[in-house]
């Protein structure tokens, strides 16, 4: 099996989309077995897949608001593609998610407006007051589901640089920063990273336990933050539990049982 046959192929796209015939998917999954590169690969995209589901399946049946198409009739019954036309339709599929990505980006969040409300439960916490802004979770869970999966390249500035990761990322972000150490929980810090945000800089540190699994507490700064309880949230097998305190937002984001996250969350927020 000639490696370029597989290398920025459509195939290994077609294969997370469960898209291929029988035969396809063998040969795939003979391939994977063989290149662990292609098979971290294919595990992050189906990981996102996953996520993107969770997120967004339950608002398939809505109609699509008018607006986002004036003037335009909308196209109905259109019949599923054939195999042989697999390709192209891909390639379309790609370009027309893109135009829906901007459409809802423009027309105030079709699609997206509840999606970080749903399945969310107020988590009270001692001490700390209720909320109903939870608009920053989207990011958070977005750079969870890109970088988890990273095995050479998951963070920018490794742990054995906390000094200088807390004191570049509070430089950056213009509010000071401490890094909370959950070693005594199991989890010991891999590192951090730089990410944009709608209200600036935003931070992601990430920590990973004696079984690779790996946990990322996200930070933004939120103009009309107050301190709140926490909040629980899930998008398929990921969730998250997060908060606001002063000028910053928090979550904590990880693959973990909701008890086990509560108390990491918890331990946390002690240390901040």
């Amino acid at each position: 099996m000639n490696k370029h046959k597989f290398e920025g192929s459509d195939l290994l796209h077609a294969y997370v989309d469960g898209e291929l015939t029988t035969a396809e998917k063998k040969r795939v999954e003979l391939w994977l077995s063989t290149h662990p590169e292609d098979a971290e690969r294919v595990a992050s995209w189906q990981k996102q897949t996953l996520g993107l589901r969770a997120l967004f399946d339950h608002k398939t049946e809505e109609v699509i608001p008018p607006q986002l198409f004036p003037g335009e009739p909308l196209a109905v019954n259109i019949p599923p593609p054939s195999l042989a036309t697999r390709k192209t339709s891909r390639i379309g599929s790609r370009i027309a998610a893109a135009v829906l990505w901007l459409a809802i980006g423009g027309s105030g969040g079709w699609l997206g407006h509840e999606y970080l409300s749903y399945n969310s439960v107020p988590f009270l916490t001692s001490g700390i007051q209720t909320t109903q802004n939870d608009d920053f979770t989207q990011p958070a869970l977005e750079a969870h589901w890109v970088y988890t999966p990273e095995a050479r390249h998951p963070v920018e500035v490794l742990a054995n640089e906390e000094s200088h990761l807390a004191k570049w990322l509070s430089n950056r972000m213009e509010v000071p920063l401490s890094i909370p150490d959950l070693s005594t929980a199991g989890f010991q810090l891999v590192g951090g990273r730089l990410l944009p945000s709608s209200n600036g800089p935003a931070a992601q540190f990430m920590y990973q336990n004696a079984d690779k699994n790996r946990i990322t507490l996200y930070l933004s700064r939120q103009s009309d933050s107050k301190e709140t309880a926490f909040r629980y949230h899930e998008a398929g097998t990921t969730r998250a539990f997060y908060w606001y305190d002063g000028p910053l937002g928090y979550a904590l984001v990880g693959e973990l049982n909701r008890q086990e996250l509560s108390q990491l969350a918890d331990f946390v927020y002690q240390q901040l």
